[in-house]
């Protein structure tokens, strides 16, 4: 993702000056601000006290893994984001031109960005298409994101993205960790919760591990997030959890190695990420010491989610 952001560092340099009317801002607006796609796991309480039940790991994991996604997110919609006050090359009434351009990030290539919109019968714009293409100057252009975007404004419409880094690849401008297959990003920014999807089910990228990663985000904070951890003997071990604004929860979680699934695991966990309740049957968390089936704390300190 990071390679395919720096493709776009060479608009902040290169437009030319000069205002943006109404429908310049119209088409603008279809690309969704990045903190609309942030994954927001909430922190646990700065001090960590001892834990009769333990820590809740799996939970704490959620953090970096959502850390990992913003930061290929951000790091492409920050500089779409400085798109937003410099004009298109060109302009029709449904479509918008940016280039094209001189890669900055790599000598020989060019990128051109492309929107269009489509229009209603009662002329209400209803769905805005974009692209970024590369290519190595003189060559054939091959897309390297696209992407649409569904209603009159993004910041309570649905879209998608994809990121070809199976083009990428091709042009050999892709990074070493960069996926080497379309990696889709859904998105519904119209509900609360707002809802995101990030497909990475086509195999491993950015060290996280092939999975359909989804967030929820409600008004007040509270949440659930759908992640994988890698494991060291090849295994995943996939998580749904549930979270309250300060970062108390529950989740539940099994391990998938092939086609082999664990026992699900329950657990809950109070803001300071100290386990509270634990119903493990394979008594794979290290209170159980062993003892199987394990059934440990309270439910009742379950926050209710």
């Amino acid at each position: 993702m990071r390679s395919s952001a720096l493709l776009l560092l060479l608009i902040i340099f290169c437009f030319a000056c000069g205002n943006l009317s109404n429908e310049d801002v119209a088409f603008l607006e279809a690309i969704p601000q990045k903190e609309a796609l942030q994954v927001q796991v909430p922190k646990n309480a700065a001090s960590q006290p001892a834990c009769s039940l333990g820590d809740a790991t799996i939970y704490e994991s959620a953090k970096s893994t959502g850390d990992s996604i913003n930061a290929g997110v951000s790091g492409l919609l920050s500089l779409v984001d400085a798109i937003r006050a410099v004009p298109p090359t060109t302009r029709d009434t449904d479509s918008r031109t940016w280039g094209p351009f001189p890669d900055g990030s790599h000598a020989g290539f060019e990128v051109e960005v492309q929107m269009q919109r489509q229009i209603d019968e009662t002329g209400t714009p209803w769905r805005w298409d974009y692209s970024i293409l590369e290519r190595p100057k003189g060559g054939a252009f091959l897309t390297v994101l696209e992407g649409n975007f569904f209603g009159p404004q993004a910041k309570d419409g649905t879209g998608r993205m994809t990121l070809h880094f199976e083009n990428s690849v091709k042009l050999g401008i892709n990074q070493p960790t960069d996926p080497q297959f379309p990696m889709h990003i859904y998105y519904d920014l119209g509900d609360n919760p707002r809802a995101i999807s990030v497909d990475l089910t086509e195999g491993l990228g950015f060290g996280l591990p092939s999975f359909d990663y989804n967030y929820t985000g409600f008004a007040d904070g509270h949440g659930g997030f759908g992640y994988a951890i890698a494991g060291g003997n090849g295994c995943t071990t996939e998580v749904t959890t549930l979270f309250t604004a300060l970062g108390a929860g529950r989740d539940s979680f099994h391990v998938r190695c092939g086609p082999f699934l664990s026992a699900e695991v329950q657990q809950c966990w109070d803001v300071s990420a100290c386990l509270t309740f634990v119903n493990d049957p394979l008594a794979s968390t290290l209170a159980c010491n062993g003892a199987k089936p394990c059934v440990l704390g309270n439910p009742a300190q379950c926050p209710a989610l």
